[in-house]
């Protein structure tokens, strides 16, 4: 080598050599060592970071041959300012041979003769040892990554997702599920131990953690799950206070019907008394329903979702009995509207008979008092006085015709 390349070479390696210082302090504080250092590792995490912390152990080694051999090219280079051939032999030599001296490697027993070596030692040049150092330092470093990401981001993501599940299950609690076995109860069990499943294998295996595929046991698969659970539980919520809100509600429902009831049999009594043959239609019996409304409010012990059925069966039968007060009301009213409104046509032919004069008309004028009187006299025959408007207009168009 040249003068000027051996300059480059050793500026080269003196700044590959503060590189690799740094790199090596900043692994050895990355948080994903540490954790990894700290925590009591089990399984695959055990025996991959077993291996790896010799290899980093190596790598410390291996940098410092590598600073041994810098600082002999440097000692070299700096006998004299112009080196001589047997300097520059020797700088080649260290730069570019076989000038690194790895510790000797026992053989394994079962490898060796009887009159073989021990241990056998390695040399390689400098590029050759920083190539090592770097294949060893990336296995390092991507086992500290993947354990700094399980402790960084998956165990939190496990803490948040086990705060929700403790809300959703302060929810079920409050809905009393447990009275009544509810299966959202299984499943709030069955993620909460799988939760405490992943907390477990994180704190002591993170690397099998993150070598195992994305499946239900993942924190995003499980807080999928926990969506599902609260938003069956928030149904259950509304159920329950639909349930205390529809039991509160059936007092003024069953007030609406009883007065439902006591209009249509007003109306019917002035109906019975204003119109001939009219009846009274059939309506609910209100007693009964006010006592089961009375008894849902005294079943403390029952559980709501039990109530639920109830309620919404007594609500049913007082609409129906509400309903059917309203039509045996109108019902009633009905018949007097008809009546009403044939003394309305009634009228609107008298004028019609005093316009065409014929008033006087004596066949006429007895039609109108038979059609009047069946109209006016209480109680009203509604299908006979039906019958005389009729005669009475069929009167008046005939007396019109013949003129």
């Amino acid at each position: 080598m040249a003068i000027a390349e051996v300059d480059m070479a050793l500026a080269r390696l003196d700044a590959d050599r503060s590189e690799i210082s740094v790199n090596l302090v900043e692994l050895e504080d990355h948080p994903g060592v540490r954790f990894l250092n700290e925590v009591p590792l089990t399984g695959v995490s055990a025996d991959r970071w077993a291996v790896a912390r010799v290899r980093f152990a190596d790598i410390w080694a291996q940098f410092r041959l590598f600073e041994s051999v810098v600082a002999e090219v440097h000692a070299v280079r700096s006998r004299r300012a112009r080196p001589g051939q047997a300097e520059l032999a020797e700088l080649t030599r260290l730069l570019c041979g076989p000038s690194v001296v790895l510790a000797p490697q026992p053989i394994p027993l079962a490898e060796r003769d009887l009159i073989g070596p021990a241990a056998v030692s390695r040399s390689m040049t400098l590029a050759q040892l920083v190539a090592q150092m770097t294949a060893a330092y990336r296995e390092v470093v991507q086992l500290a990554s993947t354990a700094d990401a399980v402790a960084s981001a998956y165990l939190p993501g496990v803490d948040r997702a086990s705060a929700r599940l403790l809300e959703a299950r302060k929810l079920a609690t409050d809905l009393q599920l447990a009275a009544i076995g509810h299966p959202v109860l299984a499943r709030i069990d069955a993620v909460e131990r799988r939760l405490n499943t992943d907390r477990t294998l994180a704190m002591s295996d993170p690397l099998a953690l993150a070598q195992r595929q994305p499946d239900s046991s993942d924190p995003t698969a499980l807080n999928r799950e926990i969506d599902e659970l609260q938003t069956v539980l928030e149904e259950l919520r509304g159920r329950r206070d639909g349930v205390t809100a529809r039991l509160t509600s059936l007092t003024g429902e069953l007030d609406a019907a009883a007065t439902a009831e006591n209009e249509a049999r007003s109306a019917a009594a002035t109906t019975a008394a204003k119109i001939a043959g009219a009846t009274a239609s059939p309506l609910e019996p209100l007693a009964p329903l006010r006592d089961r409304l009375t008894h849902l409010h005294a079943s403390d012990e029952r559980h709501w979702t039990h109530l639920n059925d109830d309620v919404v069966a007594l609500a049913r039968d007082v609409d129906r009995a509400k309903t059917t007060a309203e039509t045996a009301r109108d019902n009633s009213l009905a018949l007097i509207d008809r009546r009403d409104e044939l003394r309305g046509r009634l009228d609107a032919y008298r004028a019609k008979g005093a316009r065409l004069r014929l008033s006087e008309d004596a066949t006429v004028d007895a039609r109108y008092r038979r059609a009047y009187e069946l109209l006016h006299t209480p109680p009203c025959d509604l299908a006979a006085a039906t019958r005389a408007l009729a005669e009475y207009q069929q009167a008046i168009t005939e007396k019109t015709a013949t003129r």
